[in-house]
């Protein structure tokens, strides 16, 4: 995982950062899995309030490809932090094309520690 200091101000501190997960699917997507590899940009204000973009692409174990992204706020705290988002897609996938129409609602659970795997969940928002 990369992670980088863009810039400290009076508004907070921007970092960027490298995200890598496990895809495992439901509903719709259920018995889909694969990977997911994207960039976060990440404004981490003095109030605890965090917001940012991020985009990145899945593959499924099957061969398929997506590319996502993601808007997002969240809060943090000694704990760790929660945030949510909407997520779009984009693929050429005839299996998945049904996602190129699909926004997500995103709520995502991460650690105090950024070495520890934090959790996100996608809902299909319609």
């Amino acid at each position: 995982m990369g992670f980088a200091i863009k810039s400290v101000g009076s508004e907070g501190v921007e970092s960027e950062y490298s995200v890598t997960g496990e895809i495992i699917g439901f509903g719709k997507a259920q018995r889909r899995q694969g990977h997911q590899y994207g960039t976060t940009r990440n404004l981490s204000r003095p109030s605890g309030i965090t917001t940012g973009i991020a985009q990145g692409i899945m593959t499924t174990t099957d061969g398929d490809s997506v590319v996502w992204k993601l808007s997002y706020a969240g809060k943090s705290s000694g704990a760790g932090g929660k945030l949510t988002g909407t997520v779009t897609f984009t693929t050429v996938s005839e299996k998945l094309s049904w996602l190129n129409r699909t926004i997500c609602v995103m709520e995502g659970k991460g650690e105090a520690d950024p070495t520890k795997v934090g959790t996100n969940v996608f809902y299909e928002w319609s």
